[in-house]
């Protein structure tokens, strides 16, 4: 079943509890609310690489140069931009997957190829294969993050690596970057996790220069710029993102703890993001449907390239989530 005909699926169903979409309850901090009402003067039009201040925030941040950053109208807005810039070539990304990959590969018709994630090996996959990486960690939907050995095969392995790292400051375990080991490695970054701020779609990408000016070209064929006001608003918080994934990644591991808890069905523990991946005596799809009827929503397994499986997103308070999750326990299939 495709992502965009679940989620249509479960609109129509109503839920009261929604633990499908991974759009995060937590409330932004109010420094974010406060810059951006300070910044709501600002109504002209942007460079396409982004504001300046923005720029050298997120520069400071992940230690690079200004030149290397180029700001995106969100995370998936980079990787369409760097799936773009590597057309051409081979690339490679894992299974289970994030389906929104391959949405932007059918627009641009762009051929991905898949290596195999196994369950009874920690959702950890052999990278062997000489291409273009488009990696997922903290990952989407598992939750795994790949241990440090495991980046370094990847970077081995890789000519490119485009590290989707959206839900980096959401981590239980290490999190080591492909980008520590190697310069040949594009980062793209989403302020919506961390900042629970995901209708802002603001983002960014942290490349070599070369690649940013592609992602540059695609940002300027597309949006122009990412909105003007909060790009401004956002760079005034930047600063104060680390100590904010300290106590985000609080709230969400409490959450997993419940998960792991009051849900009945096994999965291989998250190292970070806000999902849970476990394995089903049912189709995906059936389970959902199942689900559906007791007024939970969750997304089947088929639509990241696994069946028998269900993502769930611990996106409700913990109370909300351990009764929601009992809901689930309470099921049978066929």
């Amino acid at each position: 079943m495709e992502l965009l005909e679940a989620l249509a699926e479960i609109s129509r169903a109503k839920p009261p509890i929604r633990l499908d979409i991974g759009e995060p309850d937590v409330k932004p901090p109010e420094g974010v609310l406060e810059s951006l009402r300070g910044a709501l003067d600002e109504f002209g039009y942007g460079p396409p690489e982004g504001v300046p201040e923005l720029r050298e925030a997120i520069a400071e941040l992940f230690k690079a140069e200004p030149s290397e950053v180029a700001v995106v109208a969100g995370g998936r807005h980079g990787i369409a931009a760097l799936m773009w810039a590597f057309r051409k070539r081979r690339i490679i990304t894992t299974r289970p997957y994030y389906p929104g990959y391959f949405e932007i590969a059918s627009t641009f018709d762009i051929r991905v190829e898949l290596v195999e994630a196994r369950e009874e090996e920690g959702w950890a996959p052999r990278f062997v294969e000489r291409g273009v990486y488009l990696v997922n960690y903290p990952n989407n939907p598992t939750g795994v993050v790949l241990a440090r050995d495991k980046v370094r095969e990847l970077v081995d392995a890789a000519e490119f690596v485009v590290s989707d790292e959206v839900y980096r400051d959401i981590a239980f375990a290490p999190f080591t970057s492909p980008r520590d080991f190697s310069g040949d490695v594009a980062v793209v970054y989403s302020f919506s996790k961390v900042l629970s701020v995901p209708g802002f779609r603001l983002g960014a990408v942290v490349a070599p220069r070369a690649v940013v000016k592609e992602v540059v070209k695609f940002v300027r064929a597309t949006v122009n710029s990412a909105p003007t006001v909060l790009q401004r608003a956002v760079a005034r918080v930047v600063p104060e993102i680390p100590s904010l994934a300290k106590r985000l990644g609080e709230v969400y591991r409490r959450r997993l703890e419940v998960a792991k808890r009051e849900l009945r069905y096994p999965f291989v523990e998250p190292g970070g993001s806000f999902y849970v991946f476990p394995k089903v005596p049912c189709s995906g799809v059936e389970f959902m449907r199942r689900a559906l009827a007791k007024g939970v929503s969750v997304l089947p397994g088929e639509s990241f390239g696994a069946s028998n499986h269900v993502r769930v997103a611990l996106v409700q308070p913990e109370e909300r989530l351990a009764d929601a999750l009992k809901a689930l326990n309470a099921m049978s299939c066929g």
